[in-house]
């Protein structure tokens, strides 16, 4: 598959090839240079760790960090 970079520095990625690999719209990628080439990476985080972070944004309420303590 080819793919124009558009004027701002934008690429714009086929939807079929999307689709195949499970991106859809928001999900994060890693962008990451070797040599002349340019790979992306969808982002993926276990499960619990979006909860998690919810958590962390709730005031007063002490959640573990990842390392298994009680922030301070």
């Amino acid at each position: 598959m080819t793919t124009i970079v558009d004027p701002k520095g934008s690429v714009p990625l086929p939807e079929e090839l999307l689709c195949e690999s499970g991106v859809h719209p928001v999900d994060a990628l890693d962008v990451l240079a070797e040599g002349e080439n340019i790979i992306l990476r969808k982002v993926t985080r276990a499960p619990l760790e979006g909860l998690l972070d919810i958590l962390r944004g709730l005031k007063g309420l002490p959640v573990l960090e990842r390392n298994g303590g009680i922030p301070s």
